[in-house]
This record gives C-alpha cells, structure tokens and sequence, in this order.
C-alpha cells in the first residue's frame, strides 16, 4: 500500500469510526492513566458506554457531565471464565477526586450512583478511570480516596490531584463502563467528517486503478 492510500486509510478510520454516529466509545491504543494522558472520545451527543481492555495499569478518559444529577457509571465485573474486578474513579477537571467504588451493588461490579453526596454537582470536563482492584490512585500527599465499597476523596493525598497509581492487580480483562448522564467532550469539526467520506472515496478510486 503506497504512502497516499495509507493516509487516506488513516483519515477514513479516524473521522468515520469515531464520530458521533456511535454513542459507544471504544479505547484507542492503550489509554492513558492521567489527566495529561488520559484518552478523549471523539464524537458529538450523548455518550452512553466505553469499552476496553485493562492489564496491569488504569485507563482514564475525559468525558463531559452534561447532567449532573443524573450521572452515573457502571462497570460490570461478572465473567464466566475469569473473575475481572473493576474499580471507578471520578476527578475533576484539575484531577482532584470526586469519588470512587469498588464491589459496589453485587459481587465484583462498580457503581458510581447518581445523586449521593459526592455525585457531582456542576457541569463540565471530568476525568473516568477504571482499574482492577487494588491499583488505586494516588498524588504527592498519599491516596486520594479511602472507605469501602464507596470510596470518597478523604484520604491523605486528597487534597492534590492525581500523579500516579500503585498496588498490586489481581485480575485483568476487557471491561465496558456504562454511562448516563455524559457527553463527548470533543467534537470533531464540521469538515472532518466530509474528509473522512474523501479519504474512502480516494481509496476506492485507487483500489479501481490499480486493477485497470
């Protein structure tokens, strides 16, 4: 495949796979486990679910909480062949905890709940990671979050954003988080979709050319 056809190849995946016709977001890569790094879903509207897969490290996206009241996240962790246990954690724009859960509801879930005390309260950008137990966060001042199941931002490193996670994963597997009220955060620019539909057809004429 010569270098033309690869970059129309490219921009057709970008701009047609993850637009906003699909209100699931799957990870890209291996997403990173920071605000700096953390994965940022391209699309428009609502976003309903992320998929992915985790090893030993945590993946962190940022999405938009367009209803605070209503938000939610659920991670299931029930396998038939492998227990996978989830962790969910929510930070703020500035990668301060919001608040967390583990085995939440039923055995081996997460369940951030909508409308308790350290649900959300505003609007805007935050930051979703998920981790297998026992890989928690942590910032300069020690962990961020303490208590169980429901894990609030009390812990000693509460009161400074997030700069790295540590402890020990005991399982790993493909996970799929579930969302209410969240949106995209990025939204692609008008004429990126239309760039997405040339990049196919440039294909399609090269692909023709070539069997002449």
């Amino acid at each position: 495949m010569n270098k033309l056809m690869t970059t129309c190849v490219a921009i057709a995946v970008v701009f047609t796979v993850n637009s906003g016709a699909f209100a699931v977001w799957t990870e890209i890569g291996d997403a990173g486990d920071l605000p700096g790094t953390a994965q940022v879903p391209v699309g428009s509207g609502p976003l309903t679910a992320i998929s992915g897969t985790l090893s030993s490290d945590a993946d962190m996206y940022q999405i938009y909480i367009s209803d605070p009241i209503a938000f939610s996240a659920y991670a299931s962790g029930l396998s038939l062949v492998d227990p996978f246990d989830p962790q969910l954690f929510l930070f703020d724009l500035s990668g301060m905890g919001v608040y967390a859960d583990d085995d939440s509801g039923a055995i081996l879930d997460a369940w951030l709940l909508p409308g308790i005390a350290y649900s959300p309260t505003t609007s805007g950008i935050y930051y979703l990671a998920i981790s297998t137990y026992n890989l928690d966060p942590f910032s300069a001042g020690g962990a961020i979050f303490s208590g169980y199941p429901a894990m609030t931002p009390t812990g000693p490193g509460s009161g400074s954003p997030v700069s790295y996670w540590s402890g020990t994963t005991y399982t790993s597997g493909d996970y799929l988080i579930e969302l209410t009220g969240a949106n995209y955060n990025y939204i692609p620019a008008p004429g990126a979709i239309v760039l997405g539909s040339i990049g196919v057809g440039l294909v399609g004429w090269l692909r023709r050319r070539r069997t002449l």
